[in-house]
């Protein structure tokens, strides 16, 4: 697939693409400088139910929601530092 930038910096991203994704207009993307210049596009993650009843955003919260957990972890294991005090929640 292609798409091409505008003059404004703007692309369009594929039906396909959206569709898979659940992107529509109004959604948020991240994006991130890959390796070999490469560019990163993700879907940013929405709070879930449970993680905006039970109040994981309270203050002192090791992380701001589940996802964010989730995704700390996710790195932690792409960098092989998954266990270590840099990815472990605080104790309370």
């Amino acid at each position: 697939m292609e798409t091409t930038v505008t003059s404004k910096g703007q692309l369009t991203l594929p039906s396909e693409v959206r569709r898979a994704l659940g992107i529509d207009a109004g959604t948020v993307l991240e994006v991130e400088l890959g390796a070999g210049g490469s560019v990163v596009l993700r879907k940013k993650a929405e709070p879930s139910f449970f993680d905006q009843f039970v109040g994981l955003k309270a203050k002192g919260a090791p992380f701001a929601s589940g996802d964010e957990a989730r995704e700390a972890l996710r790195l932690a294991e792409d960098e092989g530092t998954y266990g270590t005090k840099a990815v472990r929640r605080k104790k309370r």
